[in-house]
């Protein structure tokens, strides 16, 4: 038989049971735990990463290299970590610094220019003063090598820009010896290569004889231009100039070579081209109002002439020039005439049986002309 429960008085109700301390305080610790760890975690990760960069490096496996040293820098030199992790930061970039530097080296050595230049100046860009220094003094040696390795191949003008950027990055002045020599080499060989073309570029060739003898004077490629080469092609250039029409700079080359290279024996052919004679062609009209051809007409030119009273000339005293129009009115002097200045010219008149000129004034004659050297001229005479 079943007995029934005992019985309980009724009273207050029973608080609860508490839970122990030890349950309190399993949040906070995790979260401490937690947060303890993931720095722990991110040194470890990062210098793994640092020492793997440095075996990179070692092993000249430079590419791998950087990427490894941009690993650790990313975890150790975030905002976050940077306090506790610094260091490894530190080193992560000083790495990448260096690996920049060692590679932009290796790359120059192998003629790899270009690609050696962008790693040299990320060596420079880092900021670190010792890879940055090195960088540049590098990056100055670079453009030394590319420019030599430009100018053997005939790129001249590449491989004197090259030289002029390194002297740029080169504030010491250490290589400006070794780069005046390399610039004077490659001024000379441009030189030589223009006169070398077929048909020979004299003009060109000047420009950069002229450069070498002005920027360099001291060098050798200098003075031994200036012995044979230069002279020679100011008068190459000067014949150069006459074909296209470029008179006054035919006669400055020509100028230049007799006054500055006198002993050479191109000296004395530019003074003799300086005096020879030169053709003059004309045309006889009526008059300006109307330019109808005066046909079958004596003409003559005058070197030395004086006017004697108004309107009144004697061209005695030096040599006359003699030729007759044609149908149409062209005259030209046969054999041409020697350089000179202010050549009377003056045709036959058969009223006054004479020969005659129009005057400006009193004393001023209207019809005279120059002929200059190494020019051909060509003029017009009204003979009223």
């Amino acid at each position: 038989m079943s007995q029934a429960a005992p019985y309980a008085p009724a009273g207050p109700d029973q608080p609860a049971t508490r839970p122990g301390r030890t349950r309190l305080f399993l949040v906070p610790l995790g979260v401490l735990a937690l947060l303890l760890a993931i720095p722990g975690g991110a040194y470890v990760f990062a210098r793994n990463e640092l020492t793997q960069a440095q075996t990179s490096e070692a092993h000249n496996d430079y590419s791998r290299a950087l990427s490894e040293y941009a690993t650790a820098d990313a975890v150790a030199g975030n905002p976050a970590a940077r306090v506790l992790l610094g260091g490894l930061a530190d080193r992560a970039e000083l790495g990448t610094a260096e690996t920049h530097f060692l590679w932009g080296v290796a790359l120059k050595q192998q003629g790899k220019f270009a690609e050696s230049e962008t790693q040299l100046r990320a060596a420079i860009k880092s900021g670190i003063a010792g890879w940055a220094s090195r960088g540049n003094a590098a990056l100055a040696d670079l453009f030394n090598a590319w420019a030599q390795s430009l100018v053997a191949n005939n790129q001249f003008q590449a491989g004197i820009d090259k030289y002029r950027l390194g002297a740029a990055v080169d504030p010491s002045g250490n290589l400006t010896a070794s780069t005046n020599a390399g610039l004077a080499a490659a001024y000379s060989g441009f030189a030589q290569w223009y006169a070398a073309q077929q048909p020979a570029d004299y003009p060109n060739a000047l420009v950069w004889y002229e450069n070498l003898v002005k920027d360099f004077p001291d060098s050798p490629e200098a003075k031994l231009a200036q012995a044979s080469s230069l002279p020679q092609t100011l008068y190459n250039a000067a014949l150069t100039f006459v074909q296209q029409v470029r008179y006054q700079q035919a006669r400055d080359a020509m100028t230049e070579l007799i006054q500055k290279y006198a002993s050479t024996t191109w000296a004395t052919q530019a003074n003799a081209a300086m005096h020879a004679k030169q053709q003059l062609t004309g045309l006889l009209i009526v008059s300006d109002q109307n330019p109808a051809p005066v046909a079958n007409r004596l003409v003559r030119i005058a070197t030395h002439w004086r006017i004697v009273k108004a309107h009144t000339y004697d061209d005695s005293g030096g040599p006359i020039y003699s030729m007759s129009t044609d149908a149409k009115g062209n005259f030209s002097v046969p054999g041409g005439m020697p350089p000179g200045q202010n050549y009377l010219i003056t045709w036959w008149d058969p009223a006054r049986m004479t020969f005659v000129t129009t005057f400006l004034s009193d004393t001023v004659p209207v019809n005279t002309i120059t002929i200059n050297p190494l020019e051909p001229a060509h003029t017009t005479v009204a003979t009223s």
